[in-house]
Parts: structure tokens; C-alpha cells; sequence
């Protein structure tokens, strides 16, 4: 048996381009596969973020109505919003303000209005 580079030899040249074209093809679409993971990936946070980022908007905008009954409403969303732990997947340093203060403030809010009966 022969190794190295004289085991090669006794190849025949188109035996060695079909394996090293399939070993290049072999990297080329795991390269690919990898890249597209990471896109798509970067894309679905970025789907996400703005998500989470128009649903603060919302609960601001409710919060900040004339409407009495949006108001509570949006303190509400406020509140489930901070109890989720939503803030911690916007990345606007405003938001997560928001957010947490507006949903702290209703959480308190309401424990208070609990313990008075």
C-alpha cells in the first residue's frame, strides 16, 4: 500500500478533480448555510425588536390619551408589559424607561389598592 503523495499519483487525474470539486462544493454550501443562518437569524431579531418597539409606542401613546378609559388601558399593557419582562428585549435605552417606569408605577399602584381592603 502507498501513501502520500504517490498513492495520488496512481490516480487518475479525472478521479482527483471529482473529489476535490465535491470537497470544494462540500465547503462552499456549508460556508452558505452557515452565512444564511446568521442572516436570517440577525433578521428575525431585527423583526422582533421593532415588534416590541411598536407595541411600546402604543402603550405610550394609550397611556398619554385624554380618554380615561385608554389611559387605564394602556397603564395596564404598561404593567403586563413589565411583568413580562418585555423591556428587556427593546434595545432603545427610552423605551426600556418607559416601560419599566410606567409598568412599575401601575404594579405599585395596584399592590397598594390591594392591601386597602
Amino acid at each position: 500500500m502507498t501513501g502520500g503523495t504517490e498513492g495520488l499519483a496512481a490516480w487518475p487525474p479525472a478521479a482527483i478533480a471529482i473529489v476535490v470539486g465535491a470537497l470544494l462544493t462540500l465547503v462552499g454550501t456549508g460556508t452558505a448555510t452557515i452565512w444564511s443562518l446568521v442572516r436570517w437569524r440577525r433578521d428575525q431579531r431585527s423583526a422582533e425588536r421593532a415588534h416590541v418597539w411598536q407595541q411600546a409606542v402604543w402603550m405610550a401613546e394609550m397611556v398619554a390619551s385624554d380618554d380615561v378609559g385608554k389611559s387605564e388601558i394602556g397603564r395596564m399593557v404598561a404593567r403586563a408589559m413589565y411583568d413580562m419582562q418585555i423591556d428587556g428585549r427593546i434595545d432603545d435605552p427610552g423605551a426600556i424607561v418607559l416601560v419599566r417606569t410606567l409598568g412599575k408605577e401601575e404594579r405599585d399602584a395596584t399592590d397598594v389598592h390591594a392591601h386597602d381592603g
